[in-house]
């Protein structure tokens, strides 16, 4: 008399072998690098060297903001993004778009369908975001690019528009 194995027995170490497989590389995220705390200069334009590559997504956090001597709404300032395309044979810094913006609960993107426009025959405006309560610290502001790009620095110039409200002192930036 002969061993027989169980009646599927094949079938299920092929489950066990797929059910495995898909927890492995279901938990692998985008990797994550964290840039650092950078702080923005209240009266002319910041200018964030970064040089890194492959990247995907970029997260900006409000760590502080500029404080007035009355109560007032938070501005990020007009964000552009600068560096160069994976695909290019030339390496020339050029303005980089914006596929998608995403912001946390208490902040609005101003102008987001002209900041997001997907033509090439139309300029683009910068990002721009404002804050609906007086609390903007630790929300967090997320631009995602059509493909992976290579940044070479963020520039962020103070708004001429909603002088009253507070700028935005510093910010922590994450890459994906």
């Amino acid at each position: 008399m002969s061993y027989k194995p169980p009646k599927y027995i094949y079938f299920y170490l092929l489950f066990i072998f797929l059910v495995f497989t898909l927890s492995i590389f279901s938990n692998q995220t985008l990797k994550e690098r964290n840039l650092g705390i950078f702080t923005i200069n209240e009266t002319s334009q910041s200018r964030i060297d970064l040089n890194i590559k492959n990247v995907s997504e970029l997260k900006i956090k409000i760590n502080d903001i500029y404080l007035t001597n009355n109560q007032s709404l938070c501005k990020s300032g007009e964000i552009f993004i600068y560096g160069t395309l994976r695909n290019r044979v030339n390496n020339d810094t050029v303005r980089i778009r914006v596929q998608n913006i995403k912001v946390t609960n208490q902040l609005n993107i101003i102008s987001k369908s002209t900041s997001i426009e997907p033509t090439r025959n139309y300029k683009q405006s910068p990002v721009v975001i404002i804050s609906e309560n007086f609390d903007c610290v630790n929300q967090v502001i997320t631009l995602i690019f059509e493909e992976k790009i290579n940044i070479s620095y963020v520039l962020i110039k103070p708004s001429t528009n909603y002088e009253t409200y507070n700028q935005i002192k510093s910010i922590n930036l994450k890459a994906y």
